[in-house]
């Protein structure tokens, strides 16, 4: 049986922000590598783009494949196309999926959920890749953020001006700027040297302990969705470590 694996990932810097994704893809041997973003996104949507996109390259490259075998760190994506989890947003993109699906309709899809950031090297190829393409989309909104903040920053969900709070995602080499009021993200700064000074006051946590904090969750019964998701983002990490060790004194 000719086979061929696959490795996906989706990246977003913000949750809403922008976004990017990775594909890896294995045939005999070979790689073949697939990216993309948006300015303005979802980690869910990258993620879901990330599957499109590979099924989209199969469909034009099938002959011969009998087997598809597609890696990816996202529940959501391999619990819908597995269990038939039912679909409650992106609908767009799902509709697209099932007819990349019907498409191949003579190859075998075979999914498989990997756990991110456990040391899956495709896996983080391709976080790497998802990442990097979250960037690239993200400078495209950077604006010069004021060494006196007088002036603040307008805050859609609040409707008013804000302050604003400076927060440093080092997996991204980032500047986010939040809205100290709600925690509604605002925007991503310029990398100023008085601008890097106030947000290293505040290191974000890792996708590695951000995953860890989901997995404990989960663990304890409890459903973390994508709004738990963009709270669990805004976690400092001492925060993140702080819940880490709690969990881990408890049992």
């Amino acid at each position: 049986m000719k086979k061929i694996v696959i490795y996906t990932d989706g990246s977003c810097l913000g949750n809403p922000g922008p976004g990017g994704y990775g594909v890896l893809i294995q045939p005999n041997g070979d790689e073949i590598i697939l990216s993309g973003g948006e300015e303005s996104t979802t980690n869910n949507r990258m993620e879901m783009t990330a599957v499109l996109e590979a099924l989209k390259w199969l469909a034009d490259n099938a002959s011969g494949i009998e087997q598809a075998e597609i890696y990816s760190d996202s529940s959501l994506v391999v619990n819908s196309m597995k269990e038939g989890w039912k679909r409650k947003a992106n609908l767009d993109i799902w509709a697209e999926i099932d007819k990349a699906m019907i498409a191949l309709n003579d190859v075998e899809i075979v999914w498989h959920w990997v756990k991110g950031h456990s040391d899956n090297k495709f896996n983080e190829k391709v976080d790497q890749i998802a990442v990097e393409e979250s960037k690239k989309f993200g400078s495209t909104s950077n604006v010069e953020l004021p060494t006196e903040l007088a002036d603040g920053y307008f805050c859609q969900k609040c409707n008013k001006k804000v302050d604003g709070r400076l927060s440093y995602n080092a997996q991204a080499d980032m500047i986010r700027v939040d809205c100290e009021k709600c925690g509604n993200y605002i925007i991503f700064a310029e990398k100023t040297p008085a601008n890097l000074k106030e947000a290293k006051k505040r290191i974000l946590a890792s996708k590695a302990q951000i995953e860890k904090i989901k997995q404990i969750k989960e663990d304890q019964g409890e459903t973390v969705g994508e709004k738990e998701m963009k709270k669990l983002k805004t976690l400092t990490r001492e925060q993140a470590d702080q819940i880490i060790n709690s969990a881990q004194t408890l049992w």
